[in-house]
């Protein structure tokens, strides 16, 4: 009678065998699981898009891209014509992508001086960062105080009244280049110029309500060596004030600026007249 009691010994002992392999296995595979989620989240953690606190640019790569937007408000513009240019505006601002710089400001009447208004990355709305990692709500709240709502805002500040007695688009552009395009931030990315103008260059030098736009009338005079400058391939946009004291037709006016920008390494791709003048 005793074996069988010993049968049933065994067999218990194999029970417990078999079920401290399987706790063995489940413990196994849930330290596995714990582990691989510890990597995931480093990993996620090692994705998140550092930013600096004052331009809002990537700390470790740098922008992504450069637009400067430069709005030459020398001579009145009609309020029609502002509402037009504050859409306007609003579109390239919005067209702005996570990394990327926007500069704007504005041309004064002394040459080569710049008024800043605006200078910041896109840090990326509440929708570029990651539940896991990030706070988006917090990172929404940044987004739009520091990048979303001063560029909303900055059109209502801009002059529509002012009057000055002389316009130096080219010297501003090329103070734009040496200050902004070449200051070593923005190295081997895309660059883009918006000008917001009527495009009337008018200083000493050279002025295009003596001599119209004959470009080879520009081409003698002091401004042509003056002014020369390497946009470095920067894409450029026009937004232009259709002004009705100009003597001479307006696709005059934009194949002279074609050929300076062409000869100035850049390209006009987009010459767009604004609406109410």
């Amino acid at each position: 009678m005793a074996r069988p009691r010993s049968r049933r010994r065994a067999g218990s002992s194999r029970g417990k065998g078999v079920g401290a392999i399987v706790g063995a296995i489940l413990l196994g595979l849930a330290s596995l699981a714990m582990f691989s989620g510890y990597v995931w989240l480093n990993v996620k953690a090692r994705d998140v898009v550092e930013t600096d606190a004052k331009t809002g640019c990537p700390t470790k790569a740098g922008p992504n891209s450069v637009t400067a937007v430069l709005f030459d408000t020398s001579d009145p513009v009609p309020q029609a014509t502002m509402e037009d240019l504050a859409n306007k505006f609003r579109q390239i601002a919005g067209s702005i992508k996570q990394g990327g710089y926007l500069w704007v400001g504005t041309l004064t009447a002394v040459p080569g001086d710049l008024k800043e208004l605006y200078a910041r990355c896109n840090p990326g709305d509440g929708s570029t960062v990651d539940v896991w990692t990030s706070n988006p709500g917090k990172h929404q709240r940044i987004w739009e105080e520091a990048f979303d709502k001063p560029l909303k805002e900055l059109p209502e500040h801009l002059p529509a009244d002012s009057q000055a007695d002389q316009s130096p688009i080219l010297a501003g552009i090329q103070k734009l280049k040496l200050s902004l395009f070449d200051n070593g931030m923005f190295d081997n990315v895309p660059k883009r110029l918006v000008l917001v103008s009527d495009m009337m260059e008018n200083t000493p030098a050279y002025s295009q309500y003596k001599a119209g736009a004959d470009y080879n009338a520009f081409k003698k005079s002091p401004a042509n060596s003056r002014f020369r400058t390497d946009l470095l391939g920067a894409d450029v946009t026009i937004l232009y004030f259709n002004r009705p004291e100009r003597k001479f037709p307006s696709v005059d006016h934009a194949n002279f600026w074609t050929q300076w920008f062409s000869e100035n390494g850049g390209n006009l791709s987009d010459f767009t007249k604004l609406e109410g003048m």
